[in-house]
Formats: structure tokens, sequence, C-alpha cells
């Protein structure tokens, strides 16, 4: 069963799968409640910690889980571009949701021609803890920055896996460490979210700044630098990743490149037109807007003044406040006299935060 599901797997033109019939991971409890304890886990996780913990949870026939990694950012370089935002390379072409997705069917419909099974598709979107089943069946190990590495794609993999209701045999758990004394992720890290040790306080990873819709610390903004969604430092600076990295690009990265005054004027649908596809487009429009605002300061585009004070009338407040930290940072003096001016005007959240901006000297 195991020769027919790889030979399939490679039929479709997936090369990285692996077999798992772990079900119960009641063995991270202590690990997942301690982070949710020490304030370092984030909003996108299954806040019941208990319904993470056995795969049955979500699918109660489950036997075996079929893994794969789908490769991504073959001769990526981190684009030299001044002024302009940036998009993770996860974003690139389609959202990798849809494209896993339907290779996990695919997959599917293939291993039906030899045997009926029940199966369920899972990407990143589930209750689930995705790597560490991933893990499970052999793909890869975790590197310091939590992220898991495969000996033949490195980092860059996207993961997907099929629950299923037959019995497979397991292959091998990778269990060495793969990084050693190797430390170039956690000083790269622009939030220092990752820890020497190994692991990561979510909460101050870049690329989760991005997403989150909670408010985003004065003091973790300036190091968002340009990021419109996602963050790929950690995963560039890694020697695991040089081989793919150093491929010849057959993929055209400009997509990555973001015009901020554009994101700042894009309506609702010409935000879908443009953007719709991709995987970081399920953030929506405003909290891409958002990040162009932070962007903006970051870069230091006072060309844009004018572009970001039109944003102190949006009827966002959360627009409204990192609108407010932009225009200080590109032209203090006019942007106190406006924040000032505009105090009478505001309810007491964007008032507050704007009396906060006007005492610290950003």
């Amino acid at each position: 069963m195991k020769q027919i599901i790889k030979e399939a797997a490679y039929k479709q033109g997936i090369e990285t799968v692996g077999i798992s019939n772990i079900t119960d991971y009641s063995y991270l409890d202590k690990h997942l409640t301690s982070r949710k304890n020490n304030n370092i886990d984030c909003e996108f996780e299954e806040q019941n910690i208990n319904k993470r913990l056995n795969a049955k949870n979500l699918f109660p026939e489950l036997k075996s889980i079929i893994a794969i990694g789908v490769p991504y950012g073959e001769g990526y370089k981190l684009p030299q571009v001044s002024k302009k935002g940036l998009l993770s390379v996860s974003s690139h072409g389609e959202d990798y949701h849809k494209t896993v997705n339907s290779l996990l069917v695919e997959l599917a419909e293939e291993i039906m021609h030899h045997i009926e099974f029940k199966f369920l598709p899972c990407v990143d979107t589930t209750f689930l803890i995705d790597k560490e089943i991933c893990r499970s069946a052999g793909i890869g190990n975790y590197g310091k920055n939590s992220l898991l590495i495969n000996n033949n794609n490195g980092s860059f993999m996207n993961l997907g896996y099929l629950l299923t209701d037959i019995e497979i045999p397991a292959d091998t758990i990778i269990e060495e460490d793969i990084c050693g004394t190797c430390s170039l992720c956690v000083k790269s890290c622009p939030n220092n979210a990752i820890f020497e040790n190994g692991g990561i306080n979510s909460k101050r990873c870049v690329s989760y700044l991005t997403q989150t819709k909670n408010y985003i610390p004065m003091e973790y903004r300036e190091n968002m630098g340009r990021q419109i969604y996602g963050c790929d430092i950690c995963q560039v600076v890694c020697p695991l990743n040089k081989d793919v990295l150093n491929k010849d690009a057959n993929e055209v990265y400009s997509d990555q490149v973001v015009d901020l005054e554009e994101l700042l004027n894009i309506s609702n649908k010409g935000f879908i037109n443009k953007y719709g596809h991709t995987a970081g487009s399920w953030r929506g429009r405003n909290i891409w807007k958002r990040n162009a605002l932070i962007s903006i300061g970051n870069l230091d585009i006072s060309s844009l003044f004018q572009n970001v004070k039109r944003e102190l009338q949006n009827p966002s407040e959360m627009i409204k406040i990192y609108a407010a930290w932009s225009l200080l940072k590109l032209d203090r003096p006019r942007a106190e006299v406006l924040l000032y001016n505009n105090l009478k005007y505001e309810e007491d959240n964007v008032k507050n935060e704007y009396l906060k901006l006007l005492e610290k000297k950003l």
C-alpha cells in the first residue's frame, strides 16, 4: 500500500511524501499550554488545546495520514528595490491553499484506482498541528525558527496532508538535530522572535505582525520594515535553504513588490482583482493598508505625506492610528500640528493613541 501511495504521489509530481499513523498528539499538551500561558502563541491557533491534540477530532475514522511537501521559492532573492512594499514569497503566484488542496484531491483520486477509502484533505486552515503532523510523517524536522526543514527542499515547502481511514505502514521520523550550533536565523530575525535554543515568540514575529488584527506595539513597528504580508528573512539566511535559493529561477518574483501609494488608494474591488488570487489576500485590504502605512514611515517616503495625511479622515480607527504614527516618522513638526488639531474631533481610542504618540519621540 505504501508503495502504491508513493508511486501515485510521484505520478502527480509530488516528490516529498510521507506516512504517519500517529493520531494522538497529547505529548504536545505541556508545550502548547506553556506557549499559551507565556503569551507567545497567536490568535490564528485554535485556542482549545485539547481539540488540537487528536486528529480524530476532525476525522473520526482516521487511521493513517499521508503528508506532502510542495516546494516553492526556487531561485528567490530578496528584491533590492527602494520605496516599495514587499510580500513574502509564499504569496507568489496562485494561493498555495488552493493548489496544495487540489494536489491532495488528485492524489486521493489516483490512490482510489487501487483501493476505496475515505479521506479529508487539509492544508493549514484546520485546528490541527500541521507541522507536527508532517514531521511525524518523516517529511522533515524543526529548525530553530520552528519551520519544518526537509533535506531536499529546506524550509521552502507548502505542507498538506490527507487524513484517511486506511492502515498504512508509517515512515521513519527524523529525530536528529538539523541546526546544530548555527544560529543565523536567531541573529537575523528583525524582532528577535526566535529563541536561541529553538522555538518562536509568535507575537514578535514580523510575519505574524503583518497578519494580526490586534494592536501592534510601537516598539515592533520599525522592525517590520517594508513587509506588507509575511517575512522570509529567517528562511533566506538559513544555510539549509542555500541549494533551493541558488537554483536557476524559473519563476519571476516581481509580484512580490508592492506599490505603496497604489495600496493606499486601492478600492476593495481593485484589491480583490489584483491580489485576490494570492495566499496573503485573505487578510484583506485594510490590514495590507495598515502595513503600507507602517512601511511608508519606515522607508521615509516623505513624498507620500499628503496621501498618509488623508488617512486621518478614514472611518477606520485602526487606519487613523497607524497613519498618525507614519506621519510622525515622515515629518514630526508638521504631524504634531495635525494631530493636536484633530484631538478634539476623535473618539477616546484614537485620542489616547495620538497622545501617546505625541509624548513618545519616534
